[in-house]
């Protein structure tokens, strides 16, 4: 095995912003934004690792920690280990990595662990984590990512035809878009967010979290963070609105709304093509676009991959 550790809790937050910065797909829920605002939401405690291989850091891993009736110990790691640009991943490496953690991470009565490890769906990953101790309890999760380093014109060119055109019709409708870097009007989108949660059956994140989240990107966290709103007017009327968090080199889209009429113009193209854009100027890489289900979400499903990014999926969650 080679020489793999983790170190936890040590440095700077500065110094894991930093790192954080150099991970080539960066996800979310690895951010330390996200975990002081699950903290400051749910009495979660960040844990911050920093993996390095010959005493030379090649990844990050965060966890998220809270006891419960003050003996039960539950511990979570969502959409990591993350590895920084440049490192070189051998089978043996990734083995000693989930190893470290199975010991971070123990199972015992008192004690839970839930792993959903950002590591692609197959026998081999699966191998790999029911060597190190890990047991599959659930499906992994499925997104689409969109490389935002070409040009605008290859971007235009990716995109399906049927998309492509949606995109034209909506930039000929007269909308306007507003951009806003700091989100003041969330509370109003998550009411909206909410009510479509409800209408069509899904989980949304809840309005404190987002807005904790929202102060941790623009108030907290480090200058490669940041949050942006992109509304769609029809005249005064928003029609369509998007919700954008930036971590380290890339950012996720976490909500999406559209009215009848938004939906009729297709103005989420618009505001999505325009998020793109907003990123691309800013130095940010690649979209996590937050997540498909072809089973019960079919047209978002559609939607997304009509932008012509890569599908992905991991492993599944664990324990």
């Amino acid at each position: 095995m080679p020489d793999i550790d983790i170190s936890w809790n040590e440095g700077t937050v500065g110094e894991w912003n930093a790192l954080f910065a150099r991970v080539s797909r960066s996800t979310l829920l690895q951010s330390f934004a996200y975990g002081r605002a699950m903290g400051r939401t749910y009495g979660h405690v960040p844990r911050l690792g920093v993996i390095r291989g010959d005493g030379e850091p090649v990844g990050l891993v965060q966890t998220l920690d809270r006891r419960m009736l003050k003996l039960f110990h539950d511990r979570q790691c969502y959409r990591g280990p993350l590895w920084l640009d440049g490192t070189i991943l051998t089978p043996d490496m990734l083995e000693a990595v989930f190893r470290r953690l199975r010991r971070a991470c123990p199972r015992s009565p008192l004690s839970r662990a839930n792993l959903l490890p950002e590591l692609p769906a197959g026998p081999e990953s699966e191998s790999l984590l029911a060597r190190c101790g890990f047991q599959k309890i659930g499906t992994g999760y499925r997104t689409v990512w969109l490389d935002l380093t070409r040009s605008e014109e290859a971007m235009r060119a990716g995109l399906a035809r049927d998309w492509r055109q949606r995109l034209r019709g909506a930039e000929k409708a007269g909308l306007v878009l507003d951009v806003d870097w700091k989100a003041d009007n969330l509370p109003w989108l998550m009411k909206q967010e909410h009510v479509q949660a409800r209408d069509k059956g899904f989980r949304a994140m809840t309005g404190p979290l987002a807005v904790r989240l929202r102060n941790a990107m623009v108030k907290g966290g480090s200058r490669n963070d940041g949050v942006v709103m992109v509304t769609a007017l029809d005249g005064r009327t928003p029609v369509a609105c998007g919700l954008f968090f930036r971590h380290g080199m890339c950012a996720t889209s976490q909500i999406s709304w559209a009215s009848a009429s938004g939906r009729k113009s297709g103005a989420m193209r618009l505001v999505l093509w325009r998020a793109m854009q907003e990123f691309k100027g800013r130095g940010v890489r690649a979209l996590d676009l937050g997540g498909i289900n072809p089973d019960t979400a079919p047209g978002v499903t559609e939607f997304k991959l009509g932008t012509g990014g890569e599908a992905v999926e991991t492993v599944g969650q664990y324990r």
